[in-house]
């Protein structure tokens, strides 16, 4: 559910895959999930760009109803590959595997 989230939110803000990739998706799964959004009419390809349909609309606040997103956060998801596995200390110092 949530990865159909930021699909639609890539599509309406015409951003990039690459998003979904970081999080550990194939492109082979994002491509399924494009096809299915076609084949549902959420979202249509058109000559120059792919577009959010009014189904599609509704389908992105459903999805923002259901995960309880609200204000912001209807706009911003949270980059799960930088999220924390445990939860730290306000004392402990991380650093991260890459800079």
């Amino acid at each position: 559910m949530e990865e159909e989230l930021l699909l639609l939110r890539l599509v309406k803000n015409n951003g990039r895959i690459e998003n979904l990739s970081k999080q550990g998706f194939e492109y082979s799964q994002i491509a399924k999930m494009i096809s299915k959004f076609i084949e549902n009419d959420y979202i249509a390809i058109t000559p120059n760009s792919i577009e959010l349909t009014s189904k599609g609309e509704e389908k992105l606040i459903l999805l923002n109803t259901k995960l309880k997103r609200n204000k912001i956060d209807k706009f911003i998801s949270p980059q799960k590959e930088y999220l924390l596995s445990e939860k730290k200390s306000i004392y402990d110092i991380y650093l991260p595997d890459k800079i």
